[in-house]
């Protein structure tokens, strides 16, 4: 347990839930009965065959209620149950049955709002008539009178406090917040069923069955007890004859703690997941009144967890009605199977042990076997938990045992749920301690949801917390926050960084058959999860704010373990992505300076029209950015650099201005900026072995509109561009080559060995 006061935050939720309070279920649901006849007491006094449960009502503060106007619904064991039970419990005459089983039994058979055989399985709830047909045949429980109230707890260092239970639950789960209402009982509720019920939702008589093997089912049972006789008609209310005494049914808490055979699984719950908040004053008040004795007492709760397994009402919808259509379900694993899990996977990555493990990771597993709908036997395949995974365990085969509990079902398992947290490639990082800040950055950035995704192909290079530390990315799990001392990063969110350095480590394969890309031979180039490409030279691997010289290097030993959508490497450091403006990446390499020094020139001549000298066009390029003009930074850019020879031809073609000492005049910027925007293409990467055989659009616009060029990249080591005349151009490609497929922030650099005429009619060469 974790015993740690305001932990969770509490929320105490005002606002009158009238559990006991006669007619407190949307009475104007129902009519009230026209006939006029003796209250429930007195009837059953009458009919001779009830002695035994009335002489329990009358060991209880039940007979008043009974015997007044009400509107309730009461499931009433005859003489011959009684007499079954006492028998079954050594018990020799109903005078030795205790006040309280005598408590247990009356405040249990009796539920509020008087309802017939035909209507007891309808939803009740305030809706339109004309929409009363989706409420008929669905429900399957009713709120009792039966509550827990304030009660004893051994908290897991051996102390002992007055909790009591909370009584709702958020339709966000594991936010760590606790909802308390003051006026919610946390009531238990009785399930019934019933032939209609069985017939609505699709289910058979079997799915009854399997909790309760042993009993007869006749078309209307209340739990394993069969209805006799229904519709016994009183002034205050409704009665059904039972054929057995029914106790309070443990919650899925009471049963997992009963439970030898999964103590292991209840003790991770208690020592972990457990929260005790102080209840609020008024509550602390009204107990005070009540039993004359003023105490400290807590909210137990599992504000981590995906539902609290001791809340009675399910989600509180529809005035706290919800518990009545729906309800929790809880796989618990048995010892030996959750041994066994712990020493082949759990406990196998480098954990040694679950008090050295950062709670999400055991939220995970635990939350895995929490569903917070009825999955019943027939429905473990189309019944999801709030991860969106399917019961996986065969019913007939790893099922050892289910009970009905008064808030859930409850089955016992000889295997652990196999959870897409620990199947998928998200099993090496959360399983890993060197890997626990980029599981936070991956829930912080949403990712984590691809990454468990079962049908999503990945291929994973991880970063350690080591890593994120020497590129100085911290996290406070304090405040839950990220921050970065990386200069070039500066201008960016640090979800922004946080997302693209994820998902340049990330390569998504879209077909089932595609083989994991092998960087550990050859050379290429790969794009990643956010479109961004890496580059790679037999297991050097780098991005575009790194170089073949200062890449990472790939551990090839890492990625052995094929997992069901993928694999996960190791790094000896992280991929860098760069910020900087495309001229960064031109003026600092040679084999670009010829085109560059237009760029330069365009620069550093004085504006059209300006009457400073000083005022610096930036028609084409703006070196303070070092971002080119009209060009956008947004989209992906193939920028094809033609070499010194080729720039020398495209002046002499008069594609360029000659460059001289005076600074370039408005039409030579406009020469240089087409040519500029003719050799960029847009909006996609286009290199070498990447399939790619088909027009691709430039920058430049002529007076017909867009402008393109003819590209076949499907050669591995060159790339051939031909302009619309059917000039070509080509870049070679090798692993090495620092001056073709150069990676950039969001482009790509290719040196080609001839120029491209943006010039659409024919001109002499």
């Amino acid at each position: 347990m974790k015993n740690v006061l305001f932990k969770a935050l509490m929320v105490v939720v005002f606002g009158s839930l009238l559990v006991f309070s006669a007619g407190c279920e949307d009475d104007n649901y129902y009519e009230k009965p026209s006939w006029v006849g003796e209250p429930i007491y007195q009837m059953l006094e009458a009919e001779g065959d009830f002695s035994h449960y009335l002489a329990c009502v009358d060991k209880t503060g039940y007979a008043k209620v009974l015997k007044a106007s009400g509107f309730y619904t009461v499931f009433v064991p005859n003489n011959a149950a009684f007499e079954a039970f006492m028998e079954e419990h050594g018990i020799g005459s109903v005078e030795e049955i205790s006040e309280e089983l005598a408590e247990d039994i009356v405040s249990y058979s009796l539920t509020s709002v008087a309802s017939t055989e035909q209507t007891i399985d309808d939803f009740q709830r305030n809706v339109a008539y004309e929409d009363r047909e989706t409420n008929l045949n669905i429900a399957f429980k009713r709120r009792t009178y039966k509550s827990k109230g304030v009660y004893t707890f051994t908290a897991q260092d051996g102390s002992s406090v007055e909790v009591v239970d909370v009584n709702q639950a958020s339709e966000i789960p594991g936010q760590g917040v606790v909802y308390f209402g003051l006026e919610n009982k946390n009531a238990k509720n009785i399930p019934f069923f019933t032939d209609a019920f069985l017939q609505t939702k699709g289910l058979s008589v079997e799915d009854y069955n399997f909790f309760y093997p042993d009993a007869e089912f006749s078309g209307f049972n209340v739990a394993d007890a069969r209805v006799v006789a229904s519709d016994l008609r009183a002034e205050n209310g409704m009665v059904h004859v039972v054929d057995k005494v029914l106790l309070p049914l443990a919650n899925v808490e009471e049963l997992l703690e009963d439970a030898e055979e999964s103590s292991g699984f209840y003790d991770i719950l208690k020592k972990y997941m457990v929260y005790l908040t102080p209840a609020p004053r008024d509550f602390l008040l009204r107990e005070e009144r009540n039993t004359g004795v003023y105490k400290d007492i807590y909210i137990k709760s599992y504000p981590y967890l995906h539902f609290p397994l001791n809340n009675e009402n399910h989600l509180s919808v529809d005035g706290a009605q919800g518990s009545q259509i729906d309800t929790w379900t809880l796989f618990a694993p048995t010892n030996e199977a959750l041994q066994s899990y712990f020493s082949e996977t759990f406990l196998a990555k480098g954990y040694q042990s679950l008090e050295e493990m950062p709670l999400f990771v055991i939220e995970e597993l635990v939350n895995a076997h929490l569903f917070r709908n009825a999955v019943w036997p027939s429905r473990f395949a189309t019944t999801q938990n709030y991860f969106g995974e399917p019961a996986r365990f065969d019913k007939d085969v790893d099922v050892v045992g289910a009970q009905m509990a008064s808030n859930g079902f409850y089955y016992t398992v000889s295997k652990v749920q196999e959870t897409n947290a620990f199947s998928t490639v998200m099993r090496d990082v959360l399983l890993d301690p060197r890997y626990t800040m980029f599981y936070r950055a991956l829930v912080a950035t949403e990712n984590q949801y691809q990454l468990r995704n079962p049908i999503s192909r990945q291929q994973v290079y991880l970063i350690s917390n080591e890593q994120f530390n020497e590129l100085g990315l911290t996290y406070s799990a304090t405040d839950n926050t990220w921050t970065h001392e990386i200069p070039e990063w500066q201008d960016l969110a640090i979800t922004s960084v946080l997302d693209r350095l994820l998902n340049l480590h990330m390569i998504f394969l879209p077909n089932a058959d595609d083989p994991f890309e092998d960087l550990s031979t050859g050379y290429g180039l790969v794009e990643t999860n956010n479109g961004e490409l890496i580059r790679y030279f037999r297991g050097r691997i780098w991005a575009s704010g790194q170089t073949l010289l200062t890449g990472a290097t790939l551990n090839v030993e890492s990625g052995k373990d094929t997992l069901v959508n993928g694999i996960t490497y190791e790094l000896n450091k992280p991929l860098l992505f760069s910020t900087q403006g495309i001229g960064a990446f031109l003026e600092s390499n040679a084999s670009y300076r010829g085109f560059f020094r237009y760029i330069e020139k365009s620069a550093n001549s004085t504006a059209a029209g300006a009457e400073d000298p000083n005022e610096k066009s930036r028609l084409v390029y703006d070196p303070d950015t070092k971002r080119f003009a009209d060009i956008s930074i947004a989209d992906p850019q193939t920028y094809l650099i033609p070499n010194n020879t080729a720039i020398d031809a495209a002046v002499a073609a008069g594609l360029l201005p000659q460059i001289t000492a005076a600074d370039f005049t408005t039409a030579e910027q406009e020469m240089v900026k087409r040519f500029v925007q003719f050799h960029t293409l847009r909006r996609q990467y286009i290199y070498p072995n990447n399939g790619y055989n088909n027009i691709a659009y430039t920058n430049f616009k002529d007076n017909d509109g867009d402008t393109y060029v003819s590209v076949d990249s499907n050669t591995t080591d060159q790339l051939k561009i031909y302009d619309r005349k059917g000039r070509e151009a080509v870049a070679t490609f090798t692993g090495t080559s620092p001056h073709t497929c150069v990676l950039a922030n969001g482009a790509i650099i290719h040196l080609i060995d001839n120029y491209l005429d943006y010039r659409a009619e024919l001109v002499e060469e």
